[in-house]
C-alpha cells in the first residue's frame, strides 16, 4: 500500500504550521504508522530545529541538487517509525534547490511504498503550484481562530478546490475559549466550508518544547495541546 501524502499548508506565516506538521508527524509515527516528515519550506526551513537536530550531513537541498541519493538524506532516531528529511537553515550562495523543487514528485515516488504517511511542511503561501506537482497529494490547512486568518484559510481552500486537491481538514491553533472574539467551530465551518475542523488549544508548553528540541507530543504528552494533536492524528489515520 502506498503512503498517504499530506502537505501542511497555510496562506501566511505565524499560525503554527511547522509546529503542527512536526507534532502530527511525530504523533502518527507513535501510533505505529511508519512516517516520513519532509521539510520542503526551503526559504525558511525550521523543522530540524524542533528536534534539536543540527550538523546533519545531507539535506533535501543536496538531493535536489543531485549531490546525494535521497536515502542518504533521511534520518531516524530511537523511534524507528519516524524518519526525517530536513532542509538547511543556512544556505550556500550557490544553492539553487528552490528552483529544482519542481522535481520533488520524482523522489516521492521512490519512497511511497516504504511509508504509511509522508508529511510535507511547505512554505506559507497562496501559491499551490507546489502541491499540484505531487501525485495524489492531500492538503491540511493551518490557521488561527481570528476572523482575518479564517478568511485567508478560506481563500486558500478555494484555490485548492479549483485545482481538485483534496483537503482533509483545517487545524485551528491557539484556541482559547475565554476569548469571546475568537471564532467558534460553527462559524469557521460556515465561512470555510471545510468539513473537518480540528482545534489545538493555546498552550505555552509549545515554546518550552521548541527550546528543548523535543516535539510537544513527546516532551509534554499530558499537556492540553499535545492531547489535541494526538486526537487529531488518530482522526487523520482513519481518513
Amino acid at each position: 500500500m502506498l503512503a498517504k501524502i499530506i502537505v501542511v499548508m497555510s496562506p501566511k506565516g505565524g499560525v503554527g504550521k511547522t509546529t503542527t506538521a512536526v507534532n502530527i508527524a511525530t504523533a502518527i509515527s507513535n501510533l505505529n504508522k511508519k512516517t516520513l516528515l519532509i521539510d520542503a519550506n526551503l526559504e525558511t526551513p525550521h523543522v530540524a530545529i524542533y528536534y534539536g537536530f543540527v550538523g546533519f550531513k545531507y539535506s533535501l537541498e543536496d538531493v535536489l541538487n543531485k549531490k546525494t541519493k535521497i536515502e542518504e538524506a533521511i534520518y531516524t532516531g530511537d523511534n524507528t517509525n519516524f524518519h526525517l528529511l530536513p532542509s538547511r537553515v543556512i544556505k550556500s550562495d550557490r544553492d539553487n534547490s528552490v528552483h529544482k523543487l519542481i522535481n520533488i514528485n520524482i523522489y516521492l515516488e521512490q519512497l511511497r511504498d516504504k511509508y504509511d504517511f509522508i508529511i510535507i511542511d511547505s512554505k506559507p503561501s497562496y501559491d499551490i503550484d507546489f502541491i499540484k506537482l505531487i501525485k495524489e497529494a492531500n492538503s491540511l490547512i493551518i490557521s488561527n481562530p481570528d476572523i482575518t486568518s479564517i478568511i485567508e484559510a478560506k481563500k486558500l481552500k478555494e484555490e485548492l478546490d479549483e485545482a481538485g486537491i483534496k483537503i482533509i481538514g483545517l487545524v485551528v491553533n491557539k484556541v482559547n475559549n475565554r476569548i469571546k472574539e475568537q471564532m467558534t467551530e460553527n462559524e469557521i465551518k460556515d465561512i470555510t466550508k471545510i468539513n473537518n475542523i480540528w482545534k489545538i488549544r493555546e498552550d505555552h508548553g509549545v515554546y518550552n518544547a521548541l527550546r528543548q528540541g523535543i516535539p510537544m507530543v513527546l516532551s509534554s504528552k499530558k499537556s492540553i495541546a499535545a492531547k489535541d494533536i494526538i486526537n487529531i492524528s488518530r482522526q487523520i489515520i482513519k481518513i
